[in-house]
């Protein structure tokens, strides 16, 4: 993988952090638990990064 993609998924990582301590309020409100909204949302992000790195070695890049 180039650096680019390791920054992308560095930022993926991120910001799914981010994300997920502001919809739980983890560390600084009473925590409340994730929606299904949420994990689809996790989920969708991560599954099209995967298939945009795997597009892309199969292509060459």
């Amino acid at each position: 993988m180039t650096k680019n993609k390791w920054i992308a998924v560095a930022v993926c990582l991120l910001l799914t952090a981010a994300a997920y301590i502001g919809s739980t309020g983890l560390f600084y409100t009473s925590f409340r638990p994730i929606r299904n909204y949420d994990l689809v949302a996790f989920g969708a992000s991560w599954a099209g990064l995967v298939w945009m790195l795997v597009r892309d070695s199969k292509r060459g890049h």
